[in-house]
């Protein structure tokens, strides 16, 4: 009855794996590294599944997309930062907020302008024209001073502001009568 250390250790760990396969005992350190491999493998499955869909389904575009810098400028749109860069000798700007109701206005006054001057628009509620926002409209050639509160229509010439309209009658006769 008696058993040496040899059957003894084989006996001990007959009754663990036993006792593991049982009770499904996750005290071995192997075990648990291989429920933790496996959990990443089916999390990175699924998301290369969900990337090659979005690619393959055309809702990303990232093998199409060109490198453009970040701008909210159409062709007749201006920022703030670069009003005083246009290539153009003598341009107009009119900056207005472009979710206002009144907007209509102001879109239909630059679709009727028929002037050679060209004329630029400014979104006033476009976080890329912050910095000429303020409370109160300032108008200077120099942008850390230009603040603009209201629609206005800024007559621009040779990197200088040389006019300034800031009722809607007063650019609508402005622009109207322009040739």
């Amino acid at each position: 009855m008696f058993m040496n250390k040899k059957q003894m250790k084989k006996e001990q760990e007959r009754l663990k794996k036993e006792r593991n396969q049982v009770y499904m005992d996750f005290s071995d350190k192997n075990d648990i590294k291989k429920v933790v491999y496996v959990f990443l493998g089916v999390i990175l499955f699924i998301g290369i599944v969900f990337v090659c869909i979005n690619l393959f389904n055309g809702t990303w575009n990232l093998f199409t997309r060109e490198n453009a810098p970040i701008t909210d400028q159409g062709e007749d749109r201006v920022m703030c930062g670069t009003m005083f860069n246009k290539s153009e000798e003598e341009y107009l700007v009119l900056a207005y907020d472009f979710s206002d109701d009144n907007q209509v206005v102001y879109q239909a006054l630059k679709e009727s302008y028929a002037g050679s001057t060209p004329f630029y628009l400014l979104d006033l509620h476009s976080a890329f024209n912050n910095a000429c926002v303020g409370d109160e409209t300032v108008i200077s050639s120099d942008l850390s001073k230009l603040k603009l509160s209201e629609p206005t229509l800024l007559r621009i010439k040779g990197d200088k502001i040389v006019g300034s309209y800031k009722t809607k009658e007063s650019i609508k006769d402005y622009v109207l009568n322009l040739k």
